[in-house]
Protein backbone atom coordinates (compact mmCIF):
# COMPACT_ATOMS: atom_id res chain seq x y z
CA UNK A 1 0.00 0.00 0.00
CA UNK A 2 1.22 2.76 -0.82
CA UNK A 3 0.00 6.41 0.86
CA UNK A 4 0.11 9.41 -1.12
CA UNK A 5 -0.53 12.98 1.05
CA UNK A 6 0.90 16.16 -1.11
CA UNK A 7 4.39 16.13 -2.06
CA UNK A 8 4.84 12.59 0.57
CA UNK A 9 4.24 9.02 -0.86
CA UNK A 10 5.24 6.07 2.04
CA UNK A 11 4.97 2.86 0.08
CA UNK A 12 5.04 0.19 2.63
CA UNK A 13 6.71 -3.54 0.88
CA UNK A 14 4.06 -6.35 3.10
CA UNK A 15 1.42 -3.75 1.16
CA UNK A 16 2.92 -3.72 -2.10
CA UNK A 17 1.06 -4.47 -5.59
CA UNK A 18 3.58 -6.05 -8.26
CA UNK A 19 2.17 -5.42 -11.69
CA UNK A 20 3.78 -6.72 -15.26
CA UNK A 21 3.85 -3.03 -17.57
CA UNK A 22 6.62 -2.41 -20.30
CA UNK A 23 8.72 -4.49 -22.80
CA UNK A 24 10.63 -6.64 -20.31
CA UNK A 25 7.49 -9.03 -19.48
CA UNK A 26 10.11 -11.27 -17.32
CA UNK A 27 9.51 -8.77 -14.70
CA UNK A 28 6.73 -7.26 -12.55
CA UNK A 29 7.08 -3.91 -10.94
CA UNK A 30 5.96 -2.74 -7.78
CA UNK A 31 5.44 1.59 -7.56
CA UNK A 32 6.60 3.41 -5.04
CA UNK A 33 4.36 6.19 -5.15
CA UNK A 34 6.42 8.87 -6.43
CA UNK A 35 4.40 9.98 -9.49
CA UNK A 36 1.76 10.68 -7.30
CA UNK A 37 3.86 12.99 -5.22
CA UNK A 38 5.61 14.97 -7.39
CA UNK A 39 2.24 15.49 -10.08
CA UNK A 40 4.29 13.48 -12.60
CA UNK A 41 7.81 15.15 -12.65
CA UNK A 42 9.14 12.04 -11.87
CA UNK A 43 8.46 8.01 -11.45
CA UNK A 44 10.73 5.38 -8.67
CA UNK A 45 9.43 1.33 -8.90
CA UNK A 46 11.11 -1.50 -8.00
CA UNK A 47 11.10 -4.33 -10.22
CA UNK A 48 12.10 -8.05 -9.66
CA UNK A 49 12.56 -10.89 -11.89
CA UNK A 50 9.79 -13.44 -12.37
CA UNK A 51 11.51 -16.51 -13.09
CA UNK A 52 15.04 -17.36 -14.65
CA UNK A 53 16.32 -15.73 -17.64
CA UNK A 54 14.93 -18.40 -20.75
CA UNK A 55 16.08 -17.50 -24.23
CA UNK A 56 13.92 -15.43 -26.54
CA UNK A 57 12.53 -13.40 -23.49
CA UNK A 58 14.80 -10.74 -24.06
CA UNK A 59 13.61 -6.93 -24.27
CA UNK A 60 14.94 -6.04 -27.71
CA UNK A 61 16.57 -2.58 -28.86
CA UNK A 62 14.78 0.27 -28.18
CA UNK A 63 14.77 3.42 -26.60
CA UNK A 64 12.69 5.58 -23.73
CA UNK A 65 11.89 9.41 -24.08
CA UNK A 66 13.17 10.30 -21.02
CA UNK A 67 15.21 13.22 -19.46
CA UNK A 68 16.51 11.35 -16.99
CA UNK A 69 17.05 7.69 -16.19
CA UNK A 70 18.24 5.69 -13.19
CA UNK A 71 18.76 2.21 -12.75
CA UNK A 72 20.43 0.82 -9.08
CA UNK A 73 20.60 -3.22 -8.89
CA UNK A 74 19.14 -4.24 -5.38
CA UNK A 75 19.79 -7.62 -5.99
CA UNK A 76 21.02 -10.45 -8.91
CA UNK A 77 22.79 -9.39 -12.31
CA UNK A 78 21.70 -8.18 -15.54
CA UNK A 79 23.45 -8.04 -18.69
CA UNK A 80 22.44 -5.07 -21.22
CA UNK A 81 23.76 -3.43 -24.25
CA UNK A 82 23.91 0.17 -24.49
CA UNK A 83 24.80 2.66 -27.70
CA UNK A 84 27.42 4.20 -26.89
CA UNK A 85 28.66 2.23 -23.61
CA UNK A 86 28.23 -1.70 -25.26
CA UNK A 87 27.45 -4.61 -23.03
CA UNK A 88 27.42 -4.09 -19.88
CA UNK A 89 26.62 -6.42 -16.44
CA UNK A 90 25.38 -4.76 -13.42
CA UNK A 91 25.31 -6.31 -10.06
CA UNK A 92 24.08 -5.97 -7.18
CA UNK A 93 25.29 -2.12 -5.89
CA UNK A 94 25.46 -0.81 -9.55
CA UNK A 95 23.99 1.73 -10.71
CA UNK A 96 23.90 3.02 -14.69
CA UNK A 97 22.10 6.80 -15.43
CA UNK A 98 21.41 8.39 -18.54
CA UNK A 99 19.83 11.17 -19.89
CA UNK A 100 17.82 11.46 -23.81
CA UNK A 101 16.90 8.64 -26.06
CA UNK A 102 20.08 5.78 -25.74
CA UNK A 103 18.83 2.62 -27.52
CA UNK A 104 19.49 -0.16 -25.56
CA UNK A 105 18.20 -3.68 -25.13
CA UNK A 106 18.23 -6.15 -21.90
CA UNK A 107 19.64 -9.63 -22.99
CA UNK A 108 20.09 -11.30 -19.59
CA UNK A 109 19.37 -11.20 -16.37
CA UNK A 110 19.79 -13.63 -12.85
CA UNK A 111 16.76 -15.59 -11.43
CA UNK A 112 16.72 -13.20 -8.31
CA UNK A 113 17.41 -9.61 -10.34
CA UNK A 114 15.57 -6.92 -8.06
CA UNK A 115 16.39 -3.39 -9.50
CA UNK A 116 15.25 -0.01 -8.03
CA UNK A 117 14.63 2.69 -11.20
CA UNK A 118 13.86 6.52 -11.11
CA UNK A 119 12.76 8.15 -14.38
CA UNK A 120 12.04 12.15 -14.99
CA UNK A 121 9.43 12.75 -16.36
CA UNK A 122 7.14 10.03 -14.65
CA UNK A 123 5.13 8.65 -18.30
CA UNK A 124 7.12 8.35 -21.35
CA UNK A 125 6.89 6.68 -24.32
CA UNK A 126 9.22 3.29 -25.12
CA UNK A 127 9.63 2.94 -29.01
CA UNK A 128 10.74 -1.10 -30.14
CA UNK A 129 13.73 -0.39 -32.72
CA UNK A 130 14.01 -2.49 -35.74
CA UNK A 131 17.61 -3.47 -35.36
CA UNK A 132 19.52 -6.46 -34.10
CA UNK A 133 21.72 -6.51 -30.45
CA UNK A 134 25.35 -5.69 -31.76
CA UNK A 135 27.51 -8.51 -31.18
CA UNK A 136 24.47 -10.64 -29.46
CA UNK A 137 26.76 -13.87 -28.99
CA UNK A 138 25.04 -17.32 -27.91
CA UNK A 139 25.19 -16.42 -23.97
CA UNK A 140 21.52 -16.07 -24.09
Amino acid sequence: MTIVKGRIACSHFADSKWEKKGLRGFLEYRDLGVTDASQGRFAANVGRALHAHRPGQEAPMHVHKVGFHLTYVLKGWSRSYYEGLGEVVLRAGDCLTYEGDLPQAHVEYSEDFEVLQVTMPADFPTTPLDMPVPGKDSKT
